[in-house]
């Protein structure tokens, strides 16, 4: 494990600490730590442990737990500060413009505990009537959402609604006379959209064939009945190719949760799938 590791162990443990309103002292200390090991130039992994605690920047509590990391992989303390901490929080340190105190204001004070949820209080102009959050930040933390959103190839549910759409009656033209229904995140109009997923009833060698043959399509994963292919908007488009007797079930499927598609399950046996209710309208769960 490097020093620039061993670093990101100590500033996430001081990021968090402040959103949680901890001591301020530590969470400084942390910082330190963090910030001093960056520029040390031997490598903590081959110092004598002894002697770590003697090093410019580092005192002893971070001494010790330098070496709990160098031995463990692990810093107990900060695993259990995570722990306490909802996954959408620790996400937001992502966000350029908002540190750990607006975090912590963003948590505690507004509810809020995802960057979807972030950017809707935004877009509401809810943001600004906190203290520490003016318009100018307000629009700030509207754009860095949108570039991280765009960075980890995530789009807002307007961003993609038209190429969806679009996509769709593409993929119908070249899957004529087959089946082909849009499902996952976007047939739930989730807010954040990963990628754009179809239902095809077709086979896997057609739905390989037929796409290649297209230059706008590039197919970079496949399985035995799943491709995924790249498009030139950065947008992934997710095809399942399903036999047409099983078209319906599949689409309710690859639109619900895991949860509720756990309930379904345990209604099969009671023949809920074959069920005449089972229409395209009702897969947006």
């Amino acid at each position: 494990m490097n020093n620039y590791t061993i670093a990101d162990y100590f500033s996430l443990l001081s990021k968090l600490m402040d959103i949680h309103g901890e001591n301020s002292f530590k969470s400084k200390s942390y910082a330190s730590a963090a910030f001093a090991i960056e520029k040390l130039p031997e490598q903590l992994n081959t110092f004598p442990k002894d002697k770590i605690e003697s090093l410019k920047g580092i005192g002893f509590s971070t001494a010790q737990k330098i070496i709990e990391i160098l031995e463990s992989g692990e810093l107990k303390v900060l695993n259990e500060i995570i722990s306490k901490t909802p996954a959408g929080i620790i996400e937001m340190l992502s966000i350029k413009g908002i540190g750990p105190k607006k975090i912590n204001t963003i948590w505690k004070e507004m509810e809020i505990e995802t960057i979807g949820e972030l950017l809707y209080a935004c877009k509401e102009n809810r943001l600004k009537n906190f203290k520490g959050f003016g318009e100018k930040t307000q629009n700030n933390v509207i754009d860095s959402i949108e570039f991280y959103f765009k960075s980890k190839g995530s789009f807002l549910y307007a961003q993609v609604k038209t190429f969806a759409i679009e996509l769709e009656q593409i993929l119908k033209e070249i899957f004529s006379p087959n089946h082909i229904f849009n499902v996952g995140d976007f047939a739930r109009q989730l807010e954040i959209i990963n990628q754009l997923e179809f239902v095809v009833s077709a086979t896997s060698e057609e739905i390989e064939k037929k796409l290649l043959a297209i230059d706008i399509f590039n197919l970079i994963e496949k399985t035995e009945n799943e491709f995924i292919f790249s498009t030139p908007n950065g947008i992934n488009i997710k095809l399942f190719s399903v036999d047409n007797a099983d078209l319906f079930e599949k689409c309710i499927q690859h639109s619900s949760s895991a949860s509720f598609w756990n309930e379904v399950e345990k209604l099969k046996p009671n023949n809920f799938i074959s069920c005449n209710l089972l229409h395209q309208d009702l897969y947006l769960f």
